[in-house]
């Protein structure tokens, strides 16, 4: 008869160190959870330092340009450069994985374009075809972060002829009767 209590004390025991191992295992998963949070959080924290960092010269080149403005400098060396500004910062944009939607001439496509009108569409435009940007949209790496605010064309309207009048006479019907003028 000591076999089966010798029996359960093994099972017994089998439990408990399967319960240890289960508890020991879901610390290890909780404790590998905790890491890669912080490591996605300082991955983050470097990315925004890169791009910071990448930023500097642009905003040294702007504080430059205030400091002309402010000293009343040259126009035509300002206007160049706030032009050369614009396009170290498109660079960096470009180089980041940012790029600007395609708008004007291409189909509304309303998961990268928001319309914010509609407007009667011209010879040779295609209804739904954008006529017009009004803010720029930008993707980073194929997935929209701002939609491109467009104008898009839709069909002209008919011109509306109120009921009971079409506008024209039948042939033949005389003169148009006109309003009788006032006596002087």
């Amino acid at each position: 008869m000591k076999e089966p209590s010798g029996e359960l004390a093994r099972l017994r025991d089998d439990v408990r160190q399967l319960q240890d191992q289960q508890l020991r295992l879901l610390a290890d998963v909780d404790n590998a959870k905790k890491r890669l949070s912080r490591e996605k959080d300082e991955f983050l924290r470097l990315a925004a330092e890169s791009v910071v960092r990448q930023l500097l010269p642009i905003v040294d080149s702007l504080d430059q340009a205030v400091a002309a403005v402010d000293q009343q400098a040259d126009p035509q060396a300002i206007i160049k450069g706030v032009h050369l500004i614009h396009r170290q910062l498109l660079g960096l944009l470009r180089k980041e994985g940012v790029t600007r939607i395609p708008t004007v001439g291409e189909p509304f496509d309303p998961h990268r374009h928001e319309a914010v009108a509609q407007v009667e569409a011209k010879d040779g435009v295609e209804e739904n075809t954008i006529v017009e940007e009004v803010q720029v949209g930008y993707t980073l790496h194929d997935k929209v972060i701002r939609p491109a605010m467009v104008k898009v064309a839709k069909k002209p309207s008919e011109p509306s002829i109120p009921e009971g009048c079409s506008g024209l006479r039948a042939e033949g019907a005389g003169p148009r009767p006109t309003a009788p003028s006032p006596e002087p």
